[in-house]
């Protein structure tokens, strides 16, 4: 009897939702033991965490019954160069559509104090921070792909629903998609903030390290850290490399954005979202000839794979009418008029003449 009840008990825990690592609240020292930040999920070692003041650490210990983790100092962290900035230049965008996708994929979020709940299972808060930076992105002339789907519930297997959103959003060609969310750190304060004299929130940046995107995903974090550090200086909290990839595999260009926590206040948030879309924008966009930190215009799409496919199908098709040809004729002279029909033929009219019916 005490065996099934066990055995009862276990179903039962693996049918329900595994809650996100989000609910656990871990504090971060420094060797010294000295608190750099605090982290809404379950750090892992090798994780890379830069401040707002650009200090670099990774995580060399983590202690979950403490809930603390200890951090290796590596120095200062280098930002791409966006001396650009001050420059007066034409945006590479001149002439071609701006385009980015956002999307929720914890749906339920929401913020406290305006919202009454910190989450809300038919549809978080967080949507009115998508919406608003949506059309803050849109007043600067860029097309917004944007997704109202919900992906409840906020458990383990909220990224691999929120995938197929992501997938599809993509699927319009876009310069870079951007995951919305807001923190899970109780204190308000870790978040307030002020930008050019208004209340706002600050912004921290997540990066997922478990992806083919891994590099280009935290040099895109860190473009968009170098570009707000020198135009709003304060609205990025910090950038955290962590496990997982939140989807990141999909674009090289992919940041999830915390905007703000649950305890603060919705009307501060949203102010934050307009300085994020002009730096969005200037990042994306508003460079001397191109992205920020590579001085290039935007990367075109490659299409030299599809360029060597067509090459080698054309070597295969010469090659195998030559064989077939030899092998029907046995003869030079025969072979070479039997090559040049086969090949016709075989190239359905694309090379030479066009196959006679």
């Amino acid at each position: 009897m005490k065996r099934l009840l066990i055995l009862v008990a276990a179903l039962m825990l693996l049918s329900m939702p595994a809650l996100a690592d989000e609910s656990r609240i871990f504090t971060i020292y420094d060797e010294n033991g000295t608190e750099i930040t605090q982290y809404a999920g379950l750090p892992d070692i090798g994780d890379e965490y830069i401040a707002r003041n650009n200090g670099h650490y990774r995580i060399i210990a983590v202690d979950e019954t403490k809930q603390r983790a200890t951090a290796q100092a590596l120095g200062a962290y280098s930002l791409p160069d966006v001396s650009w900035l001050t420059e007066n230049a034409q945006p590479v965008s001149a002439g071609r559509e701006k385009a980015v996708a956002i999307y929720c994929t914890h749906s339920d979020e929401s913020y406290e104090p305006t919202d009454g709940v910190s989450s809300d299972e038919q549809r978080g808060g967080i949507y009115d921070v998508a919406e608003n930076f949506k059309q803050a992105l849109e007043n600067k002339g860029i097309t917004v792909y944007y997704s109202d789907e919900t992906h409840h519930p906020h458990d383990s297997g909220a990224y691999r629903r929120s995938r197929s959103t992501a997938a599809s959003l993509l699927e319009n060609g876009v310069d870079a998609i951007f995951d919305i969310h807001r923190d899970g750190i109780p204190d308000p304060e870790s978040y307030e903030g002020k930008i050019q004299g208004e209340d706002a929130t600050m912004v921290r940046l997540l990066v997922g390290k478990s992806n083919q995107n891994a590099s280009a995903n935290k040099q895109f974090a860190a473009q968009i850290k170098a570009v707000a550090d020198k135009m709003y200086p304060g609205l990025i909290k910090d950038i955290y490399i962590g496990k997982g990839s939140y989807n990141q595999d999909l674009l090289g260009q992919a940041v999830l954005l915390e905007f703000g926590t649950y305890t603060n206040e919705k009307g501060d948030v949203i102010n934050s979202t307009g300085y994020m879309a002009d730096v969005v924008n200037r990042t994306l966009y508003g460079g001397v000839s191109g992205p920020a930190g590579n001085k290039q215009s935007a990367p075109a799409k490659d299409h030299s794979g599809g360029m060597r496919g067509m090459i080698w199908l054309v070597i295969a098709l010469v090659a195998g009418a030559l064989i077939f040809a030899f092998v029907s004729t046995g003869r030079g002279r025969d072979t070479i008029h039997k090559f040049k029909r086969t090949f016709q033929e075989m190239g359905g009219g694309l090379f030479g003449g066009k196959k006679k019916e």
